[in-house]
């Protein structure tokens, strides 16, 4: 199946939702890639964000929240070369209804934008396979 990609720049402390619920339980997405930039390439700044499944969940990387399903980070230097990208990506998630992106500048003040990539491959799955998918979602949302 075909890569798609979500991109684009939100305000630092928001959330967004990058994926809506279109009520097909049987397509899903695999996320295979989530990179992140601040918007100020001129200046020392680095950032983090999260994916998750619910829009209540943090912007704090918590690894044992299992709403959060992958994390990155990034560095500008005052060269304005992007430094030290990082990702990881649960290995075991497909999202069938909404995916959520926050994040945060450290050194902005509130202000500040980020940047974001996010590579999604589309999953077909088998009505066994959805129900369980959902199963996973719900009993994400503590």
């Amino acid at each position: 199946m075909k890569t798609r990609t979500l991109r684009g720049i939100i305000p630092e402390g928001t959330i967004k939702r990058l994926i809506v619920n279109d009520g097909q339980l049987n397509q899903g997405y695999k996320i295979t890639r989530f990179v992140i930039a601040p918007d100020a390439s001129f200046s020392n700044n680095d950032c983090f964000a999260t994916l998750s499944l619910s829009k209540n969940s943090q912007v704090k990387w918590n690894w044992g929240d299992s709403r959060q399903i992958a994390w990155a980070a990034s560095n500008v230097n005052g060269t304005g070369a992007l430094t030290a990208p990082y990702e990881v990506l649960d290995p075991d998630h497909i999202v069938v209804q909404d995916l959520y992106l926050q994040g945060q500048v450290s050194s902005a003040g509130g202000s500040s934008l980020i940047n974001y990539l996010v590579e999604l491959e589309p999953v077909t799955l088998s009505d066994d396979q959805a129900v369980i998918t959902l199963i996973k979602e719900r009993s994400q949302d503590v």
